[in-house]
């Protein structure tokens, strides 16, 4: 059985391609931001980051603060219906509040192509789920009305 490797950034991107994930690098966080997330109606930020130990997929959605408290109440069970996320609000004082969707893969021990590919592909699959459930719950700023919502400050 052959020794898996620690990935480097250079590997991820590799994988990416060859998974048809298109992403664009950013050099403000060094982050690989998955334009496929970040085209979905009140994503803000969706980017993959290595860490030193892992790598974290996380992804923003801009929350109109009328639906914080009705938000807050449906959190317990966007978790419990979604394990592979972690799903919390971000709230600062002068900007919108996000909901964050992050997942965490722990890589080091190794990692192989196909680990990473079904990590990414439920990632994908359960953020995009997510998000459309969020947008039908009036949780989000939909894209019509983004420019009545004010200035959006990016994640980084």
């Amino acid at each position: 059985m052959p020794s898996l490797k620690k990935p480097d950034r250079r590997q991820l991107e590799s994988w990416l391609n060859e998974s048809n994930v298109d992403f664009t690098l950013c050099s403000d966080c060094n982050g690989l931001h998955i334009s496929a997330l970040q085209a979905l109606e009140g994503v803000v930020d969706a980017r993959l980051l290595q860490e030193q130990e892992g790598l974290l997929f996380s992804t923003g959605l801009e929350v109109r603060p009328m639906a914080l408290l009705p938000l807050s109440a449906d959190i317990h069970r966007m978790n419990i219906e979604h394990p592979n996320l972690k799903i919390f609000l971000d709230i600062v004082d002068d900007a919108t509040p996000q909901l964050i969707i992050a997942s965490y893969l722990a890589i080091s021990a190794g990692l192989s192509r196909e680990q990473f590919s079904i990590f990414v592909v439920m990632t994908l699959n359960s953020t995009r789920q997510l998000a459309n459930e969020c947008l039908q719950m009036d949780y989000l700023f939909p894209e019509a009305d983004s420019s009545e919502a004010g200035p959006s400050h990016a994640l980084h």
